[in-house]
C-alpha cells in the first residue's frame, strides 16, 4: 500500500465473527489528512484576532464543519445571516468567498473586514471577471446555491453566465461565439471533464481553465486509489461540506461500502466488525483530530 502514499497503521483489531474465530481489522489513511491551506488561512485570521479582543461575525459559517464552527462559537466568533444584525465590530469574509458589492456594502457600514476568502477562490473569481468582461459566456461549472458559486456569480455578468452541475445540463447551455468556462473549486474532476466535453460543440472559441484546487484533486486522487484496496470507506467531515460529499460520492461509484460521518457518533460499529479492510478519509474542512477520534475509537471498541 506504500506505494500510493499510504500509512498502513498496524491497528490490527480484534473482533470476534463467529465462536471460535476471529476476524482482523487494518485502517488505512492517507498521510494528507486535516485542513488544506486555504482552511488553516481562515482559522489562522480569526485566531489572530480573537487575541484582540474585538467581537468577531462571519457572514455565514467560516467554514464548512459544524463541529468547528460550534468551536468558534463559543470563543466567541459569532456567524449572521444579515449585515442588518450588526452595527460594529470585525465581520470576517468566509474562505467561500463573498460578493464585491457586499464587501464594500460592509465597508461602508464602517466595520472593520477580514477577508479569508481561500486564494484559490479568488483566483477563480478572477478569471471568471476577466472573461466576462472580454465578452465571453461564462459557465461556472458547480452548484449554484453553494457561496463559492454565488460569491464568482457576482463578479460576472448574470445575463451572459451560467451555473451548470450534471453533463446533462451543459447540452442545454444557449451557442455563443466566446464560452470560457470555470469551475468551483470542490468540483470532482470527472465532472468537470465530462461537463467540458459537451461544452465543446456551444462556441466558436471555448476557453477552459481548470480550477479545482489542487489540494482537492490529490485528495480526490488518493481516495479513488486507497477505496479500490479495501473493503469500506469512512469518510469524515461535515454534511454540508462540498468537497467531503464529492469524496463520498467518488467512494460510492468505486461500489466500496461507505460511511459518511462528521464524528465517531455516527460510526455504524456493527457493520464495520466484518470488514478486514477499512480506509479512513477526511475533507480539507476536517480537523486531523477527527480523524484520529475515529481510529482511536475503533481500536477501543476492540
Amino acid at each position: 500500500m506504500q506505494e500510493i502514499g499510504l500509512v498502513p497503521y498496524p491497528l490490527n483489531l480484534k473482533f470476534s465473527r463467529k465462536k471460535g474465530g476471529a476476524a482482523f481489522m487494518r485502517i488505512f489513511l492517507p498521510e494528507e489528512i486535516g485542513f488544506c491551506f486555504g482552511v488553516e488561512r481562515a482559522l489562522k485570521l480569526v485566531r489572530d484576532e480573537l487575541k484582540k479582543g474585538n467581537h468577531i461575525y462571519t457572514l455565514g459559517d467560516l467554514i464548512h464543519n459544524p463541529g468547528v464552527v460550534e468551536s468558534l462559537r463559543r470563543k466567541g466568533v459569532i456567524p449572521i445571516s444579515s449585515l442588518s444584525q450588526i452595527s460594529k465590530g470585525t465581520l470576517v469574509i468566509r474562505s467561500h468567498g463573498a460578493s464585491p458589492f457586499l464587501i464594500k456594502e460592509e465597508r461602508r457600514k464602517g466595520l472593520k473586514i477580514l477577508n479569508a476568502t481561500c486564494p484559490y477562490v479568488l483566483r477563480v473569481q478572477r478569471i471568471a471577471r476577466y472573461l466576462s468582461m472580454k465578452s465571453y459566456q461564462v459557465i461556472i461549472i458547480g452548484l449554484a446555491t453553494h457561496p463559492e458559486v454565488e460569491g464568482v456569480m457576482a463578479n460576472v455578468d448574470k445575463r451572459r453566465a451560467y451555473v451548470v452541475k450534471t453533463p446533462e445540463e451543459a447540452t442545454e447551455i444557449p451557442f455563443a461565439s466566446k464560452i470560457g468556462v470555470v469551475a468551483q473549486t470542490t468540483e470532482s474532476i470527472d465532472n468537470f471533464e465530462n461537463i467540458v466535453k459537451n461544452l465543446v460543440e456551444k462556441g466558436r472559441e471555448i476557453r477552459v481553465f481548470n480550477t479545482i484546487c489542487k489540494v482537492i484533486r490529490q485528495r480526490q486522487e488518493i481516495t479513488r486509489r486507497l477505496a479500490k484496496k479495501v473493503e469500506a470507506m469512512i469518510v469524515v467531515g461535515g454534511h454540508n461540506s462540498s468537497n467531503t460529499h464529492q469524496l463520498v460520492k467518488l467512494c460510492k461509484s468505486l461500489k466500496v461500502k461507505t460511511y459518511f460521518v462528521e464524528s465517531r457518533n455516527g460510526l455504524e460499529t456493527q457493520d464495520l466488525k466484518h470488514f478486514k479492510k477499512v480506509g479512513l478519509v477526511g475533507g480539507t474542512s476536517t480537523p486531523r483530530s477527527a480523524v484520529k477520534e475515529i481510529k482511536d475509537f475503533l481500536l477501543s471498541i476492540n
